[in-house]
């Protein structure tokens, strides 16, 4: 009597460990533009935890969420869209332009930001100036050529 109780109450157990686990489930899709060209680099974040991911070439990604969780697509210039997961497996979206997060954008070395924001200097060089030189480095070209 004492192991068929022991045998059931493992089994019990094995069943609540497998429902726990199957509430979190695998979030693929598709991200384009407007005109339905694929997006990559897209962030796909989980909305309160740490993890994320990037669409590939094709705009394709994959991720872990649960449902009712809500997933966060970011990319520069297109307007940040939130999705809940609900019980499809497949989130596709296409994105729309935001003209007002590309009004002054500054490309650094180390990552993007807003004119307003930016630390440091910035020069703007003319084309006309880098294409009168014959130099072989871009470096060398652009020695004596910022205009501030």
């Amino acid at each position: 009597m004492r192991s068929k109780f022991s045998l059931m109450l493992a089994s019990f157990l094995l069943l609540c460990i497998n429902f726990s686990f199957g509430q979190e489930k695998t979030i693929s899709g598709n991200v384009t533009d407007q005109n339905g060209l694929p997006l990559p680099g897209v962030s796909v974040v989980v909305v309160g935890t740490t993890s994320g991911t990037q669409t590939d070439f094709d705009g394709n990604y994959s991720i872990s969420a649960s449902v009712g969780q809500v997933l966060r697509f970011s990319y520069l210039g297109l307007r940040t869209t939130d999705r809940q997961v609900g019980n499809s497996n497949t989130i596709n979206l296409v994105m729309e332009e935001d003209a007002e997060a590309l009004d002054e954008v500054v490309v650094v070395g180390y990552g993007t930001t807003t004119k307003r924001s930016f630390v440091g200097t910035a020069a703007v060089v003319e084309t006309e100036n880098i294409d009168a030189k014959s130099n072989s480095n871009i470096a060398q070209a652009l020695t004596g050529k910022l205009l501030v």
